[in-house]
C-alpha cells in the first residue's frame, strides 16, 4: 500500500516537473517569437512538443515561427497538428488562417494562381448595381472597380447622390432597377476576387439574398454581437504598407454558409423577388444606420434562402461609424423585433480575428486553402 502511494505521489511530481518544464519554454519561445527570433522560438516549441505534444498552443507557435521564417510546408503542418488537437477559439481560427496562409504562399512561390470560376454560357441575367455616394472619386472607383469585374455581363450601375438614407436611397435605386438581379453597395470598396460576376450569379441561382459577413444567430442590434461560432465571412481593409491587407475572419467553412440571420450592408446582393416582398424600412431608419440587420432579417424572416458568401473577397476602406446615432438605431432595431430576438442574452467577450496579407492574390489563394480545409455547406 506504502508503495503503490508512493510511486503514484512519485509520478505525480514528475508529471508536475514537466508541466512546469514545458511552460517555461513556451513562455520562453513566445518571448523569442515577439523579439523576432524565430529560429529560437521554433527550438524552444520543439523542446515543449517533445515534453508533451497534446498541448495545441505549442503547435500553433511551432507553425507562426516557421512560416515568419518561410518554411512553408513545415508551418502548414504544424498548424495541422494544432488543429487536429481541437483548441477552442481563438486559437481554432487563427490555426486555420495561417495554414491557410503557410499553403498559400507555398503556392505563390511556386507561381501557382488563384483559381477562376466560369460562369454558366447562358446565363444572360441582368445586375443592377445600386450606390449611395456623395463622393465623386470614391464612386467613380467603386463603378470602374464593377464594370471591371462585371464585363460582359448585362448590366446598369445607378447613382444615388442625394440620398436623404440608405433606405430612401436604395429603395430609390429599387424603383429605377431594370434586373433580375440588384446589388447594394457602399461606395468605399474594392472587390478583389477577379471572377466576381460568374461567382455573383452562382450564387444566386442558389440562394435569394447573399453578402460577405453575417451571422447566423442575431442576438441584437448589433450582428456581431453573436460572437465565435456564429459569425462567417471575412471583409479586407488597407494598410498602410502598399498592397498589403488586413483581413478580419469570422468564420470561413465551405465555399457559402447559408440560413444566415442578418447580414453586413458594406455588400448585399439581391434576387428581385426578394425586393417585390420586402423594401427597406426608410420610415423607422431615416439615417445610415441598421438598414442592413432590418432588411436581412426581415427577409430571413420571411423564409428566403440567405447565405455569406466567403470567397468574394471584399476590401471595405472604413471600419464603421458606432457613435450616438448608431445606437439610437439599433434601440430603434430592438424595439421593433423585440418578440423575435431571444431574450437575456448578452454579448460573449471574444477578441476579433485577423491576419495580414501581402497581396490580393494571396488573400484568394488564401481563401481557397480555407474553404478546402473544411467541408462545404449545401
Amino acid at each position: 500500500m506504502v508503495r503503490g502511494l508512493m510511486g503514484r505521489f512519485v509520478s505525480r511530481k514528475a508529471s508536475e516537473r514537466i508541466a512546469a518544464r514545458v511552460d517555461h519554454l513556451y513562455q520562453q519561445g513566445a518571448n523569442a517569437y515577439r523579439a523576432e527570433f524565430h529560429a529560437e522560438a521554433a527550438h524552444c516549441a520543439e523542446q515543449a512538443i517533445q515534453l508533451d505534444p497534446t498541448l495545441p498552443a505549442s503547435h500553433y507557435l511551432l507553425g507562426s515561427a516557421r512560416l515568419e521564417s518561410r518554411e512553408f510546408e513545415a508551418a502548414e503542418a504544424a498548424f495541422a497538428r494544432c488543429q487536429a488537437l481541437e483548441p477552442g477559439y481563438p486559437m481554432v481560427l487563427h490555426a486555420a488562417m495561417r495554414r491557410a496562409l503557410a499553403r498559400a504562399r507555398a503556392d505563390l512561390a511556386l507561381g501557382r494562381i488563384p483559381r477562376n470560376t466560369t460562369g454558366e454560357p447562358g446565363d444572360r441575367r441582368r445586375v443592377s448595381v445600386i450606390i449611395c455616394s456623395v463622393y465623386p472619386e470614391r464612386f467613380d472607383k467603386v463603378c470602374a472597380n464593377y464594370r471591371a469585374l462585371l464585363g460582359a455581363v448585362p448590366h446598369e450601375i445607378i447613382g444615388i447622390h442625394d440620398a436623404r438614407s440608405l433606405c430612401e436611397g436604395y429603395n430609390r435605386g429599387i424603383r429605377r432597377a431594370s434586373g433580375e438581379i440588384l446589388v447594394f453597395s457602399h461606395d468605399d470598396i474594392e472587390i478583389a476576387a477577379p471572377d466576381f460576376a460568374a461567382k455573383l450569379l452562382a450564387y444566386l441561382s442558389r440562394y435569394d439574398l447573399i453578402g460577405t459577413a453575417g451571422t447566423t444567430r442575431l442576438i441584437g442590434g448589433n450582428w456581431i454581437d453573436a460572437g465565435w461560432p456564429h459569425l462567417h465571412g471575412q471583409i479586407g481593409s488597407h494598410v498602410e504598407k502598399p498592397g498589403s491587407l488586413i483581413v478580419t475572419v469570422y468564420k470561413v467553412q465551405g465555399a457559402v454558409t447559408a440560413n444566415i440571420q442578418a447580414i453586413d450592408g458594406v455588400f448585399l446582393a439581391a434576387r428581385r423577388e426578394v425586393l417585390e416582398r420586402i423594401r427597406f424600412d426608410e420610415d423607422t431608419f431615416d439615417g445610415w444606420h441598421l438598414y442592413d440587420l432590418d432588411f436581412t432579417f426581415s427577409a430571413h424572416l420571411a423564409g428566403f434562402r440567405t447565405a455569406v458568401c466567403h470567397d468574394l473577397c471584399l476590401i471595405h476602406n472604413s471600419f464603421g461609424d458606432y457613435a450616438d446615432a448608431w445606437r439610437i438605431y439599433v434601440q430603434r432595431f430592438e424595439d421593433k423585433y423585440r418578440s423575435r430576438l431571444p431574450q437575456g442574452v448578452n454579448p460573449p467577450a471574444q477578441e476579433r480575428c485577423w491576419i495580414e496579407v501581402a497581396s490580393p492574390a494571396e488573400w484568394l489563394l488564401m481563401t481557397e486553402e480555407m474553404i478546402s480545409q473544411a467541408s462545404p455547406q449545401p
